[in-house]
């Protein structure tokens, strides 16, 4: 009988041993967490969960060497990478798969252009490549192949300061192919140039950060003397840090730095004015965003390695990351895309590329925010009741079920969700419109109440004039008697 037993256990741990082993949330090297009403980090399911970490050496191209950027071309389904440190360009496809390199590019007259530090890329929908080669002092535009089409070298405007140094790091291009370009050094704003390189203006630039500490030095330097206040620190706007093009045309922009977190991500219009309502404060120093159809964010934060995803009212739907040498932690994270489901963050460090994978939590999440974009709010409802009952502390699910009953005009439902959600200012929303729908149903009770009372009034009138003139007519009747 013990034979028996013994076999039996030996057989079912080798069963186990040989079952395909599943990544478990006790084995991400992270807690991600939201925030609770109070503003409290609370612990959340897994959004994301990381998957894997590629090297140039696992991708058949050869380490990376200080890379710093990422970019996915939907159109082509391909995915760039700015291998800085080699001077060239990588191309892979949707699955990782190395597909070529971009390191010297041939001229129209046969010459030969070799890329020198390149930081920043960026592709169009027509598959022309824009690479922010650093090194050199240009922006270059080519095909996939490598063919040169344009060389964008220093500006030249009236506009620009005497001591204006170009170094392109970053670059967006529209669809018209005017470029917005972040040069290193340069505090005006974002370098913008028309499709033949020409200076147009500098865009969308930040306003001078006024700390306390700031605050005292500009009262002192008024204090001094012109000769003594020279001495003393300008104060300069918020240089940017990496820039992102919306599907919709507006440019998102990262600081790259900031003393009280007061402008770490603004949204451009095309006056290049921020017209964003998400207002995102701390200590954290976000490197890259992406947005996505549906205008949720991801951010990147390299200074704790921390990935924020916000919805499109700046909500937070997952933080998660850190700092570390295990596979989803990072030591300098530089760059982050979002190919369908999946997100991809570079590390500069580590010289890895780490994909990250929707957990079931994760995809419940994203589901009822894509339904309720598309107008489905009865059917956002469900996945959004999942979600809470996976975590009552998830603020924003109670926030995606008011909304939901609130385009349905049920606002008494909307009111009970935004207020365990904490939202005050939707909860006002629909207080407003549940207060106007009651005036609105009451208000034929009340005017045919305010109709009878002024009907019952006249009639009241009517009857004391009578009762009241009947003695007054006799009174006089026995006074013209008498006389």
């Amino acid at each position: 009988m013990r034979k028996r037993m013994l076999t039996l256990l030996v057989c079912l741990a080798l069963l186990l041993a040989a079952a395909p082993v599943r990544t478990a949330a006790a084995e991400v090297p992270y807690q991600t967490y939201t925030y609770d009403k109070w503003g409290v980090a609370t612990p959340a399911p897994n959004g994301y969960i990381p998957t894997r970490s590629i090297g140039g050496a696992q991708l058949g191209c050869g380490d990376f060497s200080g890379a710093m950027d990422l970019y996915y071309c939907r159109e082509q389904g391909r995915i760039y990478v700015s291998d800085t440190g080699n001077s060239r360009i990588v191309i892979l496809d949707e699955k990782m798969q190395f597909l070529s390199e971009l390191r010297e590019l041939t001229c129209a007259d046969g010459s030969t252009y070799s890329l020198d530090k390149p930081q920043g890329v960026f592709v169009d929908k027509n598959g022309s490549v824009y690479i922010c080669d650093t090194g050199n002092q240009n922006v270059v535009e080519c095909t996939m192949d490598g063919r040169m089409i344009a060389l964008v070298s220093q500006p030249e405007s009236d506009l620009l300061p005497d001591n204006f140094v170009y170094q392109p790091t970053k670059i967006v291009v529209d669809d018209i192919g005017r470029m917005y370009i972040i040069s290193k050094g340069t505090y005006q704003g974002l370098i913008y140039l028309d499709t033949d390189g020409s200076f147009i203006k500098f865009f969308g630039p930040n306003e001078v950060e006024m700390t306390f500490r700031r605050r005292v030095l500009q009262i002192w330097k008024n204090l001094l003397s012109d000769e003594a206040a020279a001495t003393l620190q300008s104060f300069n706007p918020i240089e940017y840090g990496n820039i992102f093009l919306s599907s919709d045309g507006y440019v998102y922009a990262t600081a790259a730095a900031s003393e009280n977190g007061a402008a770490l991500m603004t949204k451009l219009n095309p006056l290049g004015i921020d017209c964003s309502n998400v207002k995102i404060g701390g200590s954290a120093l976000f490197s890259d965003i992406s947005v996505d159809e549906n205008e949720t964010m991801t951010l990147l934060d390299t200074r704790y390695g921390l990935i924020y995803q916000y919805d499109e009212n700046g909500q937070v739907m997952f933080i998660f990351g850190g700092i570390g040498n295990q596979v989803g932690l990072f030591q300098k994270p530089v760059s982050v895309v979002e190919v369908k489901e999946a997100l991809y963050v570079l590390d500069s460090e580590k010289n890895t590329i780490t994909e990250f994978t929707l957990t079931q939590f994760g995809d419940m999440v994203h589901e009822a925010i894509n339904l309720y974009n598309e107008g489905l709010y009865q059917e956002s409802i469900e996945p959004w009741n999942e979600v809470v009952s996976h975590n009552t502390n998830y603020l924003l699910g109670y926030t995606g079920l008011g909304k939901a009953y609130y385009q349905m005009k049920d606002y008494d439902t909307a009111m009970y969700y935004f207020k365990l959600a904490n939202n005050r200012s939707e909860y006002s929303r629909a207080y407003k419109e549940d207060s106007l729908n009651k005036v609105r149903a009451s208000f034929p009770t009340v005017m045919a109440v305010l109709l009878a009372l002024a009907v019952g009034y006249f009639l009241l009138r009517r009857v004391l004039d009578r009762v009241t003139w009947r003695p007054r007519k006799q009174k006089k009747e026995r006074e013209a008697a008498n006389e």
